[in-house]
């Protein structure tokens, strides 16, 4: 979003529902749910974002759509697993990153989980009253 913000860019939001060669109309209705909340809540109105969903291996989707779109840089969580658990399932950012025409930034989830979540959304997830001087 700082990023979107400096350069007057506007965001493109995909989602890409691993269908592994299924179309799942379900999924893909859910994935636009998620999203139209996730940018209501999380990002400024000040930045345009563009949502999108599409179905198919996500690696090939994002690229794809980044050629499509004419989309300068693809930003990118990584979950960043290693050994057995990397080899057998892969890494779709490593992916990416390796098929990708332009720039890919990637971020670690708990760096973008921290900048989301706060303590007060978690107690009130956990229906926890926290009165003021116990803080």
């Amino acid at each position: 979003i700082s990023i979107a913000e400096k350069y007057e860019a506007e965001i493109h939001l995909l989602h890409v529902v691993d269908t592994a060669g299924k179309s799942n109309a379900d999924e893909e209705q859910n994935a636009r749910k998620i999203m139209k909340t996730f940018v209501n809540e999380h990002i400024d109105e000040s930045v345009w974002v563009l949502q999108a969903v599409r179905s198919g291996r996500p690696h090939d989707e994002i690229v794809r759509y980044a050629q499509m779109n004419g989309i300068n840089l693809i930003v990118i969580a990584t979950h960043g697993r290693t050994g057995i658990s990397h080899a057998i399932m892969g890494s779709i950012a490593e992916k990416v990153v390796r098929h990708s025409p332009v720039p890919v930034l990637t971020v670690h989830p708990s760096t973008v989980i921290e900048r989301l979540v706060s303590e007060s959304d978690v107690l009130s997830d956990l229906h926890i009253a926290v009165r003021e001087s116990a803080r």
